[in-house]
């Protein structure tokens, strides 16, 4: 997954992977050309030079150090120089050791395009440092070739051999392009040069995208932004570009030059992943969903939607601690429907159902947010009242009661009435001795004749 790496951790990084990096860079076909064809041995001397000159390189890149700094330079540029390496092949091996580095981070998910063009930058005054350093050192060897006196044309062709370019005149028409160029685009020479730049313009592409381009370079300003273009079969590539414009000596622009990296796999990578985080996130949802309908079923009466017996006998414990901790009254009120075995063998378990869900929505509109209201089984309900003594609670147990005995229910023609039970925790109370005092207080009501609120009396 590509990733922002801080600097820290990409110097760690390269040290892992400092012998992957050369090893891949010594690997690589064009670099052992350059050593084939100027015989240069792979002897234990020439060997550890080029090591020392990667670990220079690296350091360079994760902002260790500067080629000022870098002391083995003109060793390995003098070793190059024994051999009759060109100034060419010098750009080939420093843009292949940059090659290397780029593919190991890319295959570990830390090249961001602001890395790929700190490295480009860094790499670029780096050839920069070693042209000028091995024009010295070739000018004072006897066999000094000719070839090796124009450096910029020698960077030109080594830009040429690694990228892909092409050249515009002022209006657009292209003038040249390399083979890089032929190859992703899958024209030929001659069926672009002549031809206006847009030939490979990918229809999907902004119209905004071309005007900021065209109005930065008209303005003598180099652009820089990633084009999706079409190639010949109507498939399409990504590329990473930068147009230069090019000025006589009068200041005027007589062309552009456009340099590019094919980023089209990276490009699709990050759109893979992009789908593929957003399937993550679409499943996570999901899972999220699934999982808070599992807790509510786990905690809730599948009937009524209230705390079930299971949850409230949780907090109650809870509350029973606190309270004694915080020394604040605590009361449990119970409660059941009077006579509710009649209304399911009058009107069917269907309509005892209905009765029950009104019955619980009735009450939890008329209780204190901080009660916690539970379903303890059938028609038996449990209000336990944190910071309420006896009387709060019978309070509020009448209270419900005369709303209760004055609704109107669904199926029953006449009113429903409920009994109640209360008590208040003393010191020595648990879960089970509260319980029973509220229990035996409602069973002072059903014996009292129902439809009345009776207080725990030891």
């Amino acid at each position: 997954m590509i990733k922002i790496i801080n600097s820290e951790e990409f110097s760690y990084f390269l040290r892992v992977h400092r012998n992957e990096i050369i090893k891949r860079w010594m690997n690589k076909s064009e670099v052992q050309n350059v050593l084939h064809r100027h015989s240069l041995p792979a002897i234990e001397k020439n060997t550890h030079l080029f090591y020392e000159f990667c670990d220079c390189y690296i350091s360079i890149i994760e902002w260790r150090s500067t080629i000022s700094e870098c002391q083995v330079k003109i060793d390995f540029l003098q070793l190059l120089n024994n051999y009759n390496v060109t100034t060419a092949d010098l750009f080939t091996l420093i843009t292949k050791l940059k090659n290397a580095i780029e593919s190991v981070i890319f295959e570990n998910g830390n090249l961001s395009y602001a890395l790929q063009s700190e490295i480009d930058a860094l790499t670029l005054e780096m050839a920069n440092d070693l042209a000028v350093n091995f024009e010295s050192i070739i000018g004072s060897n006897k066999n000094y070739k000719s070839e090796n006196s124009n450096l910029l044309a020698e960077y030109k062709k080594a830009v040429d051999l690694s990228n892909i370019v092409s050249k515009t005149n002022p209006k657009g028409v292209i003038t040249y392009v390399n083979d890089k160029f032929c190859e992703i685009s899958g024209y030929t020479r001659d069926e672009l040069v002549g031809k206006p730049h847009n030939i490979i313009r990918h229809p999907d592409m902004q119209r905004e995208t071309f005007k900021n381009l065209w109005d930065t370079i008209k303005a003598k300003k180099s652009w820089n932004g990633i084009v999706t273009n079409m190639r010949k079969d109507g498939g399409q590539y990504i590329v990473d570009t930068t147009i230069i414009p090019i000025l006589d000596v009068d200041g005027d622009v007589v062309e552009y030059i456009a340099i590019r990296h094919d980023i089209t796999e990276l490009e699709e990578t990050k759109q893979q992943l992009k789908n593929i985080n957003k399937a993550m996130k679409q499943k996570v949802d999901e899972l999220y969903s699934m999982t808070n309908t599992l807790e509510q079923k786990a905690y809730r009466d599948n009937l009524t939607g209230i705390n079930n017996r299971e949850n409230f006998e949780d907090i109650f414990a809870i509350e029973i601690a606190n309270a004694k901790q915080n020394n604040v009254p605590l009361s449990l009120i119970i409660f059941d429907v009077d006579n509710f075995k009649l209304v399911n063998d009058t009107y069917g378990h269907q309509a005892g159902d209905v009765i029950l869900i009104d019955l619980v929505n009735l009450v939890a509109s008329n209780i204190k947010n901080g009660d916690i209201f539970a379903r303890w089984g059938g028609e038996e309900f449990v209000i336990l009242t944190p910071s309420t003594e006896m009387n709060g609670a019978r309070n509020l147990a009448e209270n419900l009661r005369k709303i209760a005995q004055t609704h109107t229910f669904s199926y029953v023609d006449k009113n429903m009435t409920l009994s109640f039970g209360i008590a208040q925790m003393s010191i020595e109370d648990d879960k089970k001795t509260l319980f029973e005092k509220a229990d035996a207080a409602l069973y002072e009501a059903k014996k009292n004749g129902r439809n009345r609120v009776e207080m725990y009396n030891a």
